[in-house]
């Protein structure tokens, strides 16, 4: 498998410092730490796949063709970021010679974005302040697209990042003409993970895949993958990928 900027295999990343150097995480030096999820995913992967998530593939026969760091996948037409990818992979099924599309989502112990309630509270501040937004839109146009039947409550209660995570693996999958969008979760352990954040992380994961599931699971084991399923899906989140979501730690 080769590792390459935005999936260009001429513009091939060989170190650590030119994964940085081609790919820096969304705040460059600040977040390229030892220790941390950035960082320490580049040493995980630069040498080569790591044996835990070639593991969480066992019945499978794919074929991991490339692999870009920080890649950008959009999901709607809003101003605002789009999905970043801490990787994106691309692979084939040699079983079936279609096209699988990965996302992973790498953590030590940040946590899965903001809360969406939070996310909300501060939009309506910005109204009150007449500071103008439409990112209330976006969360609500996510909502309609994979968790259409989930109470308001129990929607507010989830982390944004999830939603987005899903969102882009699958709007990147039918960019990319794949059959399946597989995201996943990989943790790091390092001498800077906080136990009690890792847990809080773990509580978030299973409460969006309990959601995302039609409460058909309630937890997501490590070492798992969890699917397929299908979402309700709108012009740009297609409804006929299968998806997956699995987790695994380094």
């Amino acid at each position: 498998m080769k590792i390459c900027k935005n999936l260009t295999v001429s513009d091939e990343i060989s170190t650590v410092e030119e994964w940085f150097k081609k790919c820096p995480p969304q705040r460059g030096i600040l977040q390229w730490q030892d220790g941390r999820s950035a960082k320490e995913t580049a040493k995980h992967w630069i040498n080569g796949i790591p044996q835990p998530f070639t593991d969480l593939f066992k019945g499978f026969k794919f074929e991991f063709q490339l692999c870009s760091p920080e890649y950008v996948s959009e999901f709607d037409n809003l101003k605002g970021n789009g999905r970043n990818h801490d990787l994106l992979i691309i692979a084939r099924d040699s079983a079936t010679d279609n096209e699988i599309v990965i996302s992973v989502e790498s953590k030590v112990d940040e946590p899965f974005g903001n809360i969406i309630g939070d996310c909300m509270h501060n939009i309506k501040n910005k109204r009150d302040n007449n500071i103008p937004t439409q990112a209330d839109k976006r969360i609500l146009a996510l909502k309609n697209a994979l968790l259409p039947n989930i109470s308001i409550s129990e929607f507010n209660k989830l982390r944004y990042q999830l939603l987005t995570a899903v969102a882009g693996t699958l709007s990147e999958a039918k960019k990319q003409n794949a059959k399946s969008a597989i995201f996943v979760v990989q943790t790091i352990s390092s001498n800077k993970i906080d136990p009690f954040k890792h847990q809080i992380n773990q509580t978030d994961l299973d409460r969006f895949v309990y959601a995302i599931s039609n409460g058909i699971s309630k937890y997501l084991k490590e070492g798992t993958l969890l699917g397929p399923m299908r979402v309700q899906g709108n012009i740009f989140i297609p409804n006929n990928i299968d998806l997956w979501i699995g987790k695994y730690s380094l």
